[in-house]
């Protein structure tokens, strides 16, 4: 995992958590929430995201083989979002690079 994306997924991290607590803080998650579900494309992007949060996973679990932790790791992306994705790849993501660019057909 070369520094540019290391360095893109420790910014990702950093910024979402710090927006995840200011959006607790100063927001007021369930009628903020219920706005976004009136307007289709507020329905688009819960759709969107929750469609990438799935495909995440299940790249997870083919380097984990680990139901269990996919699934948990799961339910936390959907109550937190992204940031747990890119923490799992500042954890992964240096040998699953490796593996992914010393094989012919993907990871091994």
């Amino acid at each position: 995992m070369n520094g540019f994306a290391r360095g893109a997924c420790l910014a990702i991290v950093a910024g979402l958590t710090a927006f995840y607590i200011y959006a607790f803080v100063t927001g007021d998650v369930i009628p903020d929430q219920m706005h976004v579900w009136e307007v289709v494309w507020g329905l688009y992007v819960w759709a969107d995201a929750y469609s990438g949060f799935v495909l995440f996973s299940l790249l997870i679990y083919a380097y984990e083989r680990k139901l269990g932790l996919t699934i948990l790791l799961f339910i936390i992306t959907c109550s937190t979002g992204n940031m747990v994705n890119a923490a799992w790849l500042l954890w992964r993501g240096p040998d699953l690079f490796r593996r992914i660019r010393n094989t012919q057909s993907g990871i091994a």
